[in-house]
């Protein structure tokens, strides 16, 4: 019985534990009404914090005649982030649809100024027109010149915190839409222009993780489209990934965690980096792997993300398909793990593992992060376009104009919980099984203390008998009917001889 004890309390118990937590987390892990995650996913109460970062350039006139950029950071100017998902509609096909919407309310406290704070910034639509004129003939980028002066347009132009994020009056992009209208492109330009409180972000549909745990949060279409279309290979093109929200339950460490972000029309893969405690919760931290923004000459997976005139340098990506040919690229903050030539043309640049890399801390047995980072920067390529005075002899290079942070720390009842949940429940079970492994013990140590005791007594009472079978040959006592003596003989000189037996 004791045995039985010892090897239930070392051997079943943490595997009771392990099918006990898989009942519960498969059971919680799944996008129904019933679910206890569902109203958290639909309409999330965790603090979302998104932090923006621009870069003022300090020597405007240097950088025009060929210098390298002095760019100084501002910021952070933080938002806080509601986050709605509107239209919810569960689907047969074990998927679930809505439309998430994003609403950004001004967090002072959180920032180092006003909205309307300004900075002398890069003039994204002018030089992305500079770029776009390139291939044409000297006559065509002449006279556009003497358009973008009559408009007054200049490489720099000093604009607002609310006129970068929200959007501004932009002269061009007002010419463009009166002479040549594009779908998709307004009067104004602003990062985040039409993204507050609308549903510009599209429909998307998720797997519910019911017949499929693996697939649990995965994007099954966007906007319709089961596959992007403006890459150039059908494996860049693949909606792969979740929203960064949850990923499926029980995560293996060597894992790559697929993200889908559809404001830079890609996936987006995170790979384990380390363990990390986080409120005193074991978690596994993964980061945006480095290579992500690698080119398809040095990580050939990515060539469908580039062709011979986009292709960058390691570290950067460029999105021109995604907005609209303009030459953006996407990078990690101060070109953090890029190839050394993009900061060397930058100066005021100091990439920092801590402040700038992308990563979240994830809990693996619900595949949910309770620490996120997600921070990207948006750069601006540049070059010399002759015929274009505006540009004048500036420098080839990719200038950062702005990254930003989204920010997400669970509060103290998620942590509760999980203590409550886990945790507990784990003392719980190493309680029982060293409880079991005692108590075994204890009932096995004094069986086999009688054991030895029995086998012990059984040796000494067999070797007693062995003893008395035993006759010595010679004894000095008598024995009863014959008794032997010792005689002694002398010689003639009178000394003993030896003595001999002799039987009376």
């Amino acid at each position: 019985m004791g045995i039985i004890l010892i090897i239930s309390g070392a051997v079943a118990m943490p595997l009771i534990y392990d099918a006990m937590i898989k009942v519960v987390v498969d059971d919680m892990m799944q996008l129904t009404p019933s679910s206890p995650i569902y109203d958290e996913w639909a309409n999330p109460t965790v603090p979302l914090l998104s932090k923006f970062y621009f870069f003022e350039v300090q020597n405007p006139d240097e950088v025009i005649n060929g210098d390298k950029p002095a760019l100084v950071e501002r910021g952070p100017y933080s938002y806080k982030l509601i986050v709605k998902r509107a239209n919810v509609t569960s689907n047969a096909n074990g998927t679930i649809s809505s439309i998430p919407v994003y609403t950004y309310v001004f967090d002072r406290e959180k920032s180092v100024g006003d909205e309307s704070d300004t900075f002398l910034s890069i003039n994204m639509p002018m030089t992305s027109t500079a770029y776009m004129m390139k291939d044409e003939s000297r006559f065509v980028k002449q006279s556009m010149s003497l358009v973008l002066e009559a408009l007054g347009e200049s490489m720099f132009k000093r604009l607002s915190v609310a006129d970068l994020l929200w959007g501004y009056d932009e002269p061009l992009f007002e010419l463009v839409e009166k002479f040549f209208p594009i779908p998709g492109v307004g009067s104004q330009f602003g990062f985040l222009l039409g993204y507050n409180g609308t549903d510009i972000n599209g429909m998307f549909t998720v797997y519910d993780g019911v017949a499929n745990k693996s697939k649990l949060n995965h994007v099954n279409r966007w906007k319709g489209q089961t596959e992007l279309d403006m890459w150039y290979t059908p494996e860049a093109n693949m909606m792969n990934g979740t929203d960064g929200m949850m990923w499926h339950p029980f995560v293996e460490q060597n894992e790559t965690l697929p993200l889908f972000h559809q404001d830079y029309c890609r996936t987006m893969p995170y790979i384990y980096k380390e363990d990390q405690m986080f409120k005193g919760i074991p978690l596994k931290r993964y980061y945006l792997a480095p290579f992500a923004y690698e080119n398809g000459t040095t990580y050939p997976p990515n060539k469908g993300f580039c062709n011979e005139e986009t292709c960058a340098p390691a570290g950067i990506q460029r999105m021109d398909p995604c907005r609209f040919g303009s030459p953006m690229g996407l990078s990690n903050p101060h070109f953090l793990y890029a190839d050394p030539w993009l900061s060397d043309q930058i100066i005021g640049l100091n990439p920092d593992v801590e402040k700038h890399e992308n990563y979240f801390l994830l809990e693996p047995k619900m595949g949910m992060p309770y620490t996120m980072r997600m921070r990207l920067q948006i750069n601006m390529y540049i070059e010399n376009v002759g015929g274009i005075k505006q540009m004048g002899n500036v420098r080839t290079m990719y200038y950062p104009a702005i990254w930003f942070a989204q920010e997400v720390d669970v509060p103290d009842d998620v942590i509760k919980s999980y203590r409550l949940g886990f945790q507990l429940t784990g003392l719980i079970v190493d309680i029982m099984k060293y409880a079991m492994i005692v108590i075994g013990s204890l009932m096995v140590i004094p069986a086999s203390i009688a054991l030895v005791n029995t086998c012990y007594t059984k040796h000494q009472k067999k070797s007693g008998e062995l003893d008395e079978e035993k006759e010595p040959l010679l004894k000095n006592e008598s024995r009863k009917g014959n008794h032997n003596t010792i005689t002694s003989v002398y010689a003639e000189d009178g000394k003993e001889m030896p003595g001999i037996l002799s039987e009376s």
